[in-house]
């Protein structure tokens, strides 16, 4: 478990499936992530498990309140330890918890966890221009904007900018937080 004030990571677990079926389920979370707005089943949940469970290139972790409610997801995924780099995303789920401050604290705790423990050199992250609200949350981390993928993602019956943006260890160690 890694601990922050507001919230705890944990390694995702069986038992947690039954909430990322129903946040799959969500059109307007689906939108926000960018994923295919098609319903899922519970085998596909399920098998979506099983592979993250058993990639050693995914690291996936579930965010939860002090009391053990669950409120969504962060993960690094494309992790590459001999390069020191991975990709880092962030999906949280229950709205009752967006905008106060979760989010933030569970990307700096995965941010700690990725170049303290980890020791890797470079995160990147790729947040869709439908969701400023991702892009305010990782700029407020450190990450900086890099690039455009212009109109890269197709959502809501017209294309949409992918932002790449990315933060170095030694820019984290800077501008992290006492």
């Amino acid at each position: 478990m890694i601990q922050g004030d507001l919230i705890r990571l944990w390694p995702l677990e069986r038992h947690d499936l039954l909430k990322n079926y129903q946040w799959a389920n969500d059109r307007e979370l689906a939108r926000f992530a960018g994923m295919n707005p098609s319903p899922r089943s519970v085998l596909e949940i399920e098998r979506w498990f099983e592979g993250v469970a058993n990639n050693p290139e995914i690291r996936i972790f579930s965010i939860k309140t002090a009391e053990g409610d669950y409120l969504g997801n962060i993960e690094l995924r494309e992790l590459d330890l001999r390069c020191g780099c991975a990709e880092i995303g962030i999906l949280l789920g229950e709205r009752a918890w967006w905008g106060r401050g979760c989010g933030t604290e569970a990307l700096r705790l995965l941010l700690d966890f990725a170049f303290q423990d980890l020791r890797l050199h470079r995160l990147s992250a790729r947040v869709l221009e439908s969701n400023p609200r991702a892009l305010h949350c990782f700029e407020k981390c450190g990450f900086l904007r890099e690039g455009i993928e212009r109109e890269a993602h197709y959502q809501d019956g017209r294309f949409w900018d992918v932002h790449l943006l990315g933060l170095l260890a030694s820019e984290w160690e800077c501008s992290r937080p006492v």
